[in-house]
């Protein structure tokens, strides 16, 4: 029964991506929060392990994998962002925040990847979209700005002229599409 259900908590914990509390869990699962602290607290099998503070559950690495995960990560921070970590940061810089989707359509490519590097780097933070709640924007983070030298967007060269000409561009597409949608 508490392997099933500790199999139930990774899962959920793995699929919403974010800590839970005890009760939270309890109420999604359907059993007690003894329950969730019983089943949390059995030894961890593989690379990942529930980690309990007494409050919230979350996901993590155990020791032995950290340790590779630590170095897969030193070596994708090694690495140049290239032509396509450029443009996306400048895309969002000067026009963000964006979803992955419209960064996929100003690029006219597939971003996730490169997206999850910048994030990582600490460049980029994705936020919730308050028109989706199923997708996330991304936009600068205050380390991004400050290794460009800036404090604000503001200062980005030709920002202003840059953010105008986005918008007439944007402006122009969005009517052609409408007229070609009529």
């Amino acid at each position: 029964m508490n392997n099933d259900l500790k199999n139930k908590i990774e899962a959920l914990l793995f699929g919403l991506g974010r800590p839970l509390s005890h009760a939270e869990l309890a109420e999604m699962l359907e059993v007690s929060v003894e329950e969730i602290q019983a089943a949390a607290g059995e030894a961890g099998e593989g690379g990942i392990v529930i980690v309990d503070d007494g409050k919230i559950l979350e996901l993590r690495a155990t020791a032995s994998a950290a340790q590779a995960i630590e170095k897969a990560r030193k070596e994708e921070m090694s690495r140049d962002i290239g032509r396509a970590g450029l443009e996306v940061l400048s895309a969002v810089l000067y026009r963000g925040p964006l979803s992955r989707s419209e960064i996929d359509f100003i690029r006219g490519v597939n971003s996730s990847q490169i997206l999850r590097t910048l994030t990582m780097r600490g460049l980029l933070r994705r936020i919730p979209n308050p028109k989706d709640e199923r997708s996330f924007l991304y936009e600068p983070t205050t380390d991004l700005l400050a290794q460009l030298g800036v404090t604000s967007l503001t200062e980005l060269p030709e920002y202003a002229t840059m953010r105008h000409e986005l918008e007439k561009l944007e402006a122009a597409y969005k009517e052609k599409e409408s007229a070609s949608q009529s």
